[in-house]
């Protein structure tokens, strides 16, 4: 099995900016189980559109298996957490939780080409809330991206690829 570190977090947390410097700093590849679903599956939003939330959360099952197949450091989608077999997974593996606050995000974040927040950029911090729990259920470390610097993220984030 390829070692991975599998960053986990709600949307706007950082976890494919992160996830990508921290690849390219530690010679790693970078997967980002968004764009294996676009890659084989088309836009999010039209997934979504055409076939609901349910199917694409099946999409986000089969892309996370894939990525962890491949190695290096991973970046999933802010709702990779809702399904019982990915949190399964998710503690077989070094996974950290990129955390973040609702001002934060909505200050950064451009709702309009997310499905879940397009309408209501407040839905944020419900989904927050309820996903919050397996967010710490699944990870071995958390770091708020929202209260820290950039080089101290990758700081941390560079720890835990030293676990591997």
């Amino acid at each position: 099995m390829s070692k991975a570190l599998i960053l986990v977090g709600p949307m706007g947390a950082g976890k494919t900016t992160f996830g990508k410097r921290l690849a390219k700093n530690c010679e790693l590849t970078f997967t980002d189980t968004d764009s294996l679903i676009i890659k084989n599956h088309g836009p999010i939003a039209a997934i979504f559109r055409k076939f609901g939330e349910d199917h694409f959360r099946q999409l986000e099952e089969q892309s996370l298996l894939e990525a962890i197949g491949i190695g290096g450091v991973i970046a999933t989608g802010g709702g990779v957490v809702l399904s019982e077999l990915n949190r399964k997974v998710l503690k077989e593996h070094q996974t950290v939780f990129l955390d973040t606050n609702m001002e934060y995000v909505l200050r950064t974040l451009n709702t309009s080409k997310r499905p879940l927040l397009k309408d209501d950029p407040e839905n944020w911090g419900r989904l927050y809330d309820l996903r919050l729990v397996h967010y710490q259920e699944v990870s071995c470390a958390t770091i708020n991206t929202a209260d820290l610097k950039v080089r101290a993220v990758m700081e941390r984030l560079e720890k835990e690829v030293s676990k591997l």
